[in-house]
């Protein structure tokens, strides 16, 4: 039987790590580097290894062009102040009408509890597109269209959010709530000065799984804006998709910008998400 060394072990694992990285990133890394090309030095390189290249013939100067041209002929700058927008109005909400309603169904015992949480976990499995024009004919007969709360509505509370939370809250130790009464605390009290508090990691995952959401919806903006100076991002982005002259380069350069938030927010926060899942109880 050959044996093989600690280290050439290492050497297997990790070209297998650095194999797998790659090919996850590929599509990332030839966006950003394409999105700094000219239109005919993209279409070029296409079929070559120069894809995965910036462009080193050109002064880097020169390579934000397609960025500003972009910028010239779309309103970005609005977009993304619409969707930030509306991806922090919708977490504040979310965060707090899913957390307290997840702690009800975690330590609250009520009539018929076990039903609606098995109602909350088949709504899980029920695709969201399935749901999209009976919450339009709600919201138009509300008339909400075209406004924000239209927009937030439909994604004030989720399935998922409230299946973490209730997972996470089943953790907490009942000692801390009996002490907390024990010093003459009530529900409230008890949840905003000792769940809360204990719950930061649920908090910090839910938030940014919430945000994502919010922040690549596409559908449920179309139906719900006419106005397009409310349009977020990524409606913006198939406009700019379907607008001619439609430049690769230019489209690549926008999907760059949307893609910025989405990765800074996970590349800072994703040890939240390792470890409020793992509290879930969930494998």
């Amino acid at each position: 039987m050959i044996k093989i060394s600690k280290f050439t072990k290492n050497i297997i694992f990790y070209t297998l790590m650095f194999l797998l990285a790659f090919l996850f990133l590929f599509p990332s890394i030839w966006m950003v580097f394409s999105s700094f090309k000219p239109q005919a030095q993209l279409a070029g390189d296409i079929s070559s290894w120069a894809a995965l290249l910036p462009p080193l013939n050109i002064p880097i100067s020169d390579w934000f062009i397609p960025y500003k041209e972009v910028f010239k002929r779309f309103d970005l700058i609005r977009a993304m102040g619409n969707s930030f927008f509306y991806a922090f109005s919708l977490l504040a909400i979310n965060l707090f009408v899913t957390s307290m309603a997840a702690y009800a169904l975690a330590k609250f015992k009520f009539p018929l509890r076990n039903f609606w949480l098995m109602m909350i976990i088949f709504i899980l499995i029920i695709p969201v597109e399935t749901n999209i024009v009976p919450l339009f004919v709600i919201v138009h007969r509300l008339g909400l269209e075209n406004t924000l709360l239209g927009l937030l509505a439909p994604n004030i509370a989720n399935a998922i959010n409230i299946f973490l939370f209730r997972q996470f809250f089943l953790s907490i130790p009942k000692e801390l709530e009996e002490a907390a009464v024990l010093d003459g605390a009530n529900k409230l009290m008890i949840f905003f000065k000792v769940v809360m508090p204990l719950s930061k990691s649920i908090y910090a995952t839910t938030a940014i799984l919430t945000f994502i959401l919010s922040w690549n919806d596409y559908i449920w903006p179309v139906l719900i804006f006419a106005d397009n100076k409310k349009m977020p991002l990524q409606v913006i982005l198939n406009v700019l998709n379907n607008t001619e002259p439609v430049y690769i380069n230019q489209v690549l350069a926008a999907l760059t910008v949307a893609t910025i938030p989405i990765m800074i927010i996970y590349a800072v926060f994703q040890k939240y998400i390792v470890e409020g899942v793992s509290h879930t109880g969930i494998k």
